[in-house]
């Protein structure tokens, strides 16, 4: 019994010590996508423009939320990763190549999904002109270290907010808590799409017993604002819902018309 008790302790610490050696690889093929395609938005005009122009955001937004932008090119990144000594099997079990082993991402806005101590673990393309047959986001997949029923986007950039407002305000998409933060109002985080999961309001639990959502004004987000009621109850938090006021689809368009309305419009959630 004993010496079997011992060859399994043995055997369970190389597992676990095999499992924080992969996990670590896939923070870094991560981190490196990251910078990779930070650089490719400075080194890429028609990016800029796109950025700064059409979407409005600020250096300093870029910056924070590591924006960056994926080139249409078939494996620039897969390439680099090559280089610097990562095989086919880590690239593929870190999300970032496609079927075929090339680049997952490809002519995108990149936006990084970082954990709650900021480290990258993923990331959300978005397409620069809106094309028939190609998704206006494309996420990475369920990796080790990304699980997006886990994962609350912007959270490691909100906490301090959540924490002195006494409350975390809940949005649909990744593009809306950016705008937001940048107009000032950093206690809003996002989940993936519209399904709010148990995991998620628990940690942002920790930091808050007020919850606040403000989903989109369509079918979808009045559908998942009624589904989160049960799990706020289990999750032991106090659910609010904001109504948009106006036209506003969402607290993106609210923003870019008056971010006191949005102020406004958490307050009265």
């Amino acid at each position: 019994q004993s010496i079997s008790g011992v060859e399994l302790k043995e055997f369970d610490s190389k597992k676990s010590g095999d499992y924080a050696k992969k996990k670590q690889r896939l923070f870094e093929i991560n981190e490196l996508a990251a910078r990779y395609y930070q650089q490719s938005l400075v080194s890429n005009s028609h990016v800029q423009e796109y950025v700064f122009s059409k979407r409005k955001l600020t250096k300093q937004t870029v910056q924070d939320f590591r924006i960056g932008y994926a080139p249409g090119g078939g494996d620039a990144l897969v390439s680099i990763l090559k280089k610097r000594g990562f095989n086919e099997r880590e690239l593929s079990d870190a999300g970032v190549t496609n079927r075929f082993g090339g680049d997952l991402f490809r002519s995108r806005m990149m936006l990084p999904l970082m954990d709650p101590a900021g480290k990258v673990i993923g990331f959300t393309g978005r397409i620069l002109e809106d094309e028939p047959n190609a998704p206006k986001y494309l996420n990475t997949p369920q990796t080790l270290i990304y699980d997006k029923s886990r994962h609350v986007f912007g959270l490691h950039l909100a906490k301090d907010s959540i924490r002195k407002q006494k409350r975390a305000v809940i949005v649909e998409g990744n593009m809306d808590v950016v705008s937001s933060h940048q107009a000032g109002v950093a206690q809003v985080v996002a989940t993936a799409g519209t399904a709010l999961t148990d995991w998620q309001l628990k940690s942002l639990a920790r930091l808050t017993e007020t919850v606040v959502l403000a989903f989109d004004s369509d079918k979808a987000g009045l559908a998942a604002t009624e589904r989160a009621i049960p799990i706020a109850r289990e999750a032991g938090v106090e659910l609010m819902i904001v109504t948009l006021p106006g036209e506003a689809k969402d607290p993106d368009e609210l923003i870019q018309e008056d971010v006191s309305l949005w102020q406004q419009a958490i307050e009265t959630a």
